[in-house]
């Protein structure tokens, strides 16, 4: 398969859109399960967008949700646009394939740890295994897409793994 130019724009959005479509999905599974489907993101629309430190978890604000989807693409966008950056760069660059995990982390620490600064009720309302898990199936999905579209990538991977010094 010839390689293709990849803009960073262009696939990033794409990136961050599987990886926004992953989180939502989940959430919505969840709150589908619990009998209040789109409660998540009337709730993190409140808490994040709209300053709410006591959210109404017992109706839908229509509102909070569309502030909220639209900020959560668009925060995943960015990410995408990130990822596909370090992903160009670590072909040319074995040693920054090493800061593609230490990303995912951060993304998980901080993302957590924000909700937890905004509402003293996060931990009720979004328990950490419900966001682990989330944060886990973006950056899997992401991370699929990305190894598919990128075989100058694979190449790069198995002729430097990590820890080996460049042949060049």
């Amino acid at each position: 398969m010839a390689e293709r130019s990849h803009s960073i724009g262009a696939e990033g959005t794409d990136v961050g859109i599987i990886g926004g479509l992953a989180v939502a999905l989940w959430f919505l599974v969840l709150d589908a399960i619990a009998g209040r489907p789109l409660l998540t993101p009337s709730l993190l629309g409140q808490v994040v967008l709209m300053g709410d430190s006591t959210p109404d978890t017992g109706n839908i604000v229509f509102g909070a949700i569309l502030l909220y989807t639209a900020f959560h693409f668009v925060v995943f966008a960015l990410l995408g646009m990130g990822l596909v950056a370090l992903v160009h760069w670590g072909i040319e660059n074995s040693v920054v394939r090493y800061a593609l995990l230490p990303v995912f982390l951060a993304f998980e620490v901080i993302f957590y740890g924000l909700l937890e600064v905004l509402s003293e009720r996060t931990g009720e309302l979004f328990p950490f295994w419900t966001v682990v898990v989330a944060n886990t199936l973006a950056a899997l999905s992401m991370g699929v897409y990305l190894w598919i579209r990128h075989p100058a990538f694979r190449r790069s991977i198995r002729d430097t793994p990590l820890g080996a010094a460049p042949l060049n």
